[in-house]
């Protein structure tokens, strides 16, 4: 069930790509993600990567999804019997986020202010773990029973238009389903990023 309500929104935007009258795009940058939930973890750092399409409906008013590849995870460290343990999750995700953005003008149109709101959905392609205590290490991928592998939650950025090709952004991302079927945890990130529409 997840996974066709997956493929039937890459087909969806595959469609709205290929017909649409809109700017496309590429989008790359870093990620400062955690999960919200029990316990204090620290953040960990990867990146995103993908394609956006930025259609017009209005000439205020634009609707902009996209396709990325993103880490997610985080990083925790407790001391037990004296040695420091350390946890490092990692998660990679096909995310397909679609943003209704307004897009003022400030002084002329070689910059504009843009922000955005809208709903995430996620596919877990991967989640692993290292786990690091003195000299010892071990890691392995993540059981599917373990792990949810469908995401959603909700993202609201800003984008900075500069020139009308460049885009300079930040956003946050929320989640709103347990990552792990076991814990109460969920998907944050901060997200910033360079974008180039043409």
């Amino acid at each position: 069930m997840k996974k066709t309500l997956i493929i039937s929104m890459l087909l969806v935007l595959g469609i709205s790509f290929a017909f649409a009258q809109g700017n496309y795009g590429v989008r790359a940058g870093l990620n400062l993600s955690n999960f919200e939930g029990d316990g204090n973890q620290d953040n960990k750092i990867g990146f995103h990567a993908g394609f956006m399409m930025d259609y017009p409906v209005h000439s205020l008013i634009r609707i902009q999804p996209e396709l990325t590849y993103t880490q997610r995870g985080n990083h925790s460290e407790v001391k037990l019997l004296g040695t420091t343990i350390k946890t490092d999750n990692l998660l990679h995700y096909v995310e397909l986020p679609i943003f209704l953005k307004a897009s003022i003008a400030l002084a002329s149109d070689n910059f504009k202010v843009e922000p955005y709101v809208g709903p995430e959905f996620r596919y877990l392609v991967k989640g692993t773990k290292k786990i690091k205590g003195g000299s010892n290490e071990s890691s392995g991928d993540y059981d599917k029973d373990d792990i949810n592998a469908f995401d959603y939650g909700v993202g609201f950025g800003l984008d900075f238009r500069i020139n009308r090709d460049m885009l300079l952004g930040a956003r946050y991302s929320m989640g709103m389903a347990e990552v792990f079927k076991n814990a109460n945890s969920k998907n944050t990130a901060i997200m910033v990023n360079l974008g180039y529409s043409y």
